[in-house]
C-alpha cells in the first residue's frame, strides 16, 4: 500500500497483487452493506450509521442526502465491486512510484477520488501507533525478568515469564 516501494517487489509480485485485490474486494463489500433508518438515543436524538450523534443540519437533510447516497451509488454500482477493484489496481499499477521523502498517507489522500476502494485500505495499513510506551513496558519488564540476578535463565524461559508477566 505504500506507494513509495510499490516497483519494489520482486518475489511473489502476482500473489501480493492478488491477496491485496481480495482484501480490498472484501472491504469494499463490507462497507456497501445495506443502508438502514438511523436509530433513536435514549435522549431522542437521531444518530447516524457510525453510531455519532448527527447534527440539526444533518437531520434537516437527512433525506436528500440518502437518495444522493443511494444514486451515487446506484452510479458506481454499475461495475460490479470486482471490476471497480481490478480497474483501481490497474490504475494504482500504471502511477509511478514516489519519492522516499513524500508522506504516502499524504499521497493516498490525493488520490481518494480516483482510487476510493484502495485509499480506504491504505489508512488501515499505513496508520502508525500514536506510543511506543507499550514496547517500552515490555523492554522494562525484560529487564526485569533478565537480570545480574538471573544472568543464567534460559531463552524460552525467559520469553515465558515476559509473557505472562504482560499478559496475565
Amino acid at each position: 500500500m505504500d506507494p513509495r516501494f510499490k516497483g519494489r517487489l520482486e518475489v511473489g509480485v502476482a500473489e501480493a497483487w492478488d491477496r491485496l485485490e481480495k482484501v480490498v474486494i472484501d472491504n469494499a463489500t463490507a462497507a456497501q452493506l445495506p443502508i438502514e433508518d438511523p436509530h433513536q438515543t435514549e435522549a431522542g436524538e437521531e444518530e447516524d450509521q457510525a453510531g455519532r450523534r448527527m447534527s440539526a443540519l444533518e437531520q434537516l437533510f437527512e433525506d436528500e442526502d440518502r437518495e444522493l447516497l443511494h444514486t451515487t451509488q446506484t452510479t458506481s454500482s454499475a461495475l460490479s465491486i470486482t471490476e471497480q477493484v481490478q480497474k483501481e489496481i490497474k490504475i494504482y499499477k500504471g502511477l509511478p512510484a514516489i519519492p522516499s521523502e513524500q508522506d504516502p498517507v499524504a499521497w493516498w489522500g490525493g488520490k481518494r477520488d480516483t482510487l476510493p476502494n484502495l485509499s480506504v485500505l491504505s489508512e488501515v495499513y499505513l496508520c502508525v501507533q500514536a506510543s511506543s510506551t507499550p514496547s517500552e513496558r515490555v523492554f522494562s519488564c525484560a529487564g526485569h525478568a533478565i537480570s545480574q540476578e538471573r544472568c543464567r535463565i534460559l531463552p524460552e524461559k525467559a520469553n515465558m515469564v515476559i509473557f505472562l508477566q504482560k499478559n496475565c
